[in-house]
């Protein structure tokens, strides 16, 4: 069932900037199940047949060597953190969910290793793998649309909290609305949506965790909550807005977000350059970053390794030259997307211009990240742009590559990519930086490195070089007079500082949450804050003094 309390209501609180700051929505959540189990285990199978049996006829547990279990494992996208645990369990149901949590809260000193909850396992920091019992969601991916009040409003979709991206964009097809999810199919939405969400049409509506209104998520003890900025859990929602595997205190089994109305025709262009033509190509960039006004338009700027003669085409390495790419999208008609990139077709190696819908362009940039590779997803942000940036950043990609070849990698779809952000959000971001876990009231061009590689050996080689990518683009951002930024929690590295990502103030307020609703550090896969059991158990790998 879903409430409605009018904005009036709530004004002396409420300010009318991004979506949850300007309605409040309630909505009912499962009673929390009574689990027993038979607590008299010699071994962690005998706790694990007893979970089983304690869960729902739709749930189950897979052990090693069943397919189900194979095609969890295998959909780990980052291949260097392909981990094999003792057993994944797929709840079925919140109250699954819940069942679960109690097993684990009274019996996690069966394991050496926490639980890992998984979505979409493409987090590279790895906090959905574990040598214990992962947690899979794929079965908690219902996508229910709750129709508008009045047509001032926008439908609220409701989410599973284990539903992939490309699910969503089916299931919201032919209903007039669109979800700000991720812009790869397999990516989940719970990763994508806790760690901030940079959509397709974050140019007009702000980033996924800006249009959520509320979650339902399960406690460490069990217990099924459902948070939203006004209620008694006020502090678990404003976590879950761009805390990230930072803010992991629970499981999220539902996300209650905000739809858009969907854009129908959605043009996609590739202009590609070869680099010998860098010097006509970069003031276009430029003078598109720095005064574009057609918040439809939203383009990426691209650094790639292959044909530029033929882009799409598998080349072999002899064939293949560093090039770039302005990869361009326009949400609207052919008409506007002329007008907006009219003066990219000069001087363009080759051009492709295709038109979607919102359903058939979930594939598009699935094949820039193919599984089966060891693969980085990391990057800072700037705000300004400059010929000096393209030139550096550049440089840095080509050694990059470059080395790669040299220890007998084929470098595949290796890129370096600066996402353009219209300036603001559009007035649809946060109304100030503490309103959100990440704090992102000034707008910023975001960037991607994003590397692959085959040979494990070489992982120290592609972390060094990353590194030298993200010690220029800081230095860079310290040269410009502008307001403070932070970089995308959904980007993090390993040496990312947290300072620079979440700021002082929010990061200290993340790690008073996670100590208040999981004191003993029992999720503690992936990125682990210094909460007090945390740190006793030595398990921090991010804090202020990174």
């Amino acid at each position: 069932m879903r409430f409605f309390v009018p904005l009036a209501f709530w004004a002396a609180t409420v300010s009318a900037t991004a979506g949850f700051e300007g309605r409040r929505y309630d909505f009912a959540v499962p009673s929390t199940p009574v689990a027993t189990f038979n607590d008299n285990f010699t071994s962690t199978t005998e706790a694990i047949a007893s979970l089983k049996a304690a869960l729902s006829a739709n749930a189950s547990v897979a052990a090693p060597l069943s397919l189900q279990y194979g095609s969890t494992v295998a959909r780990v996208w980052p291949k260097q953190l392909e981990t094999w645990p003792e057993a994944i369990v797929y709840p079925s149901t919140p109250e699954d969910v819940s069942i679960i949590m109690q097993f684990y809260s009274k019996y996690h000193g069966l394991w050496d290793e926490a639980f890992a909850i998984m979505c979409g396992g493409h987090f590279s920091s790895g906090g959905a793998q574990t040598k214990s019992l992962i947690i899979d969601l794929q079965f908690l991916n219902a996508v229910i649309l709750n129709d508008p009040v009045d047509a001032s409003e926008r439908a609220i979709v409701k989410i599973g909290g284990g539903t992939k991206s490309g699910h969503v964009y089916d299931e919201l097809d032919g209903t007039g609305w669109a979800f700000l999810g991720a812009r790869s199919t397999t990516i989940g939405t719970g990763g994508f949506t806790l760690g901030g969400g940079i959509a397709y049409q974050t140019g007009r509506y702000g980033i996924g965790a800006d249009n959520l209104v509320g979650v339902e998520m399960v406690l460490l003890n069990g217990t099924i909550i459902y948070a939203n900025p006004y209620n008694n859990y006020s502090d678990i929602f404003w976590a879950c807005t761009g805390g990230g595997w930072a803010a992991t205190i629970g499981v999220v089994t539902n996300f209650y977000s905000q739809a858009y109305p969907d854009p129908g025709e959605v043009q996609v262009g590739a202009f590609v350059y070869s680099e010998s033509k860098k010097d006509a190509v970069f003031p276009l960039v430029n003078n598109f970053f720095e005064n574009n006004t057609d918040v439809n338009a939203f383009p990426a700027f691209v650094y790639y390794f292959k044909d530029p003669d033929y882009p799409s085409a598998v080349a072999p390495i002899t064939e293949r030259e560093f090039v770039l790419q302005f990869n361009a999208m326009y949400f609207g008609s052919i008409e506007g997307f002329n007008t907006s990139y009219a003066a990219f077709y000069e001087n363009a190696n080759s051009v492709s211009v295709t038109s979607y819908s919102l359903k058939n362009l979930k594939e598009f940039l699935s094949s820039n990240y193919p599984y089966g590779q060891s693969t980085i997803f990391r990057g800072k942000s700037h705000t300004n742009v400059s010929n000096d940036l393209w030139e550096n950043t550049l440089s840095i990609y080509k050694e990059t590559i470059q080395g790669l070849l040299a220890r007998g990698e084929d470098p595949a779809n290796s890129l370096w990519v600066s996402e353009y952000m219209y300036p603001n959000w559009n007035g649809a971001g946060a109304s100030n930086d503490s309103a959100t876990a990440w704090p992102h009231s000034t707008s910023a061009h975001i960037t991607l490195s994003s590397l692959m590689w085959s040979n494990q050996s070489n992982a120290n080689y592609v972390d060094e070089r990353d590194e030298v990518m993200m010690d220029y683009l800081r230095e860079y951002q310290a040269g410009v007079d502008s307001a403070p930024i932070y970089d995308y929690p959904n980007y993090l590295a390993p040496y990312s500082k947290p300072s620079e990502v979440w700021g002082t103030d929010n990061f200290n307020r993340l790690v008073e949450i996670k100590e208040k609703y999981d004191p003993e550090c029992l999720i503690s896969r992936g990125v682990v804050i210094p909460t007090t059991a945390c740190q006793s158990k030595g398990l921090v790998n991010y804090s202020l003094d990174n």
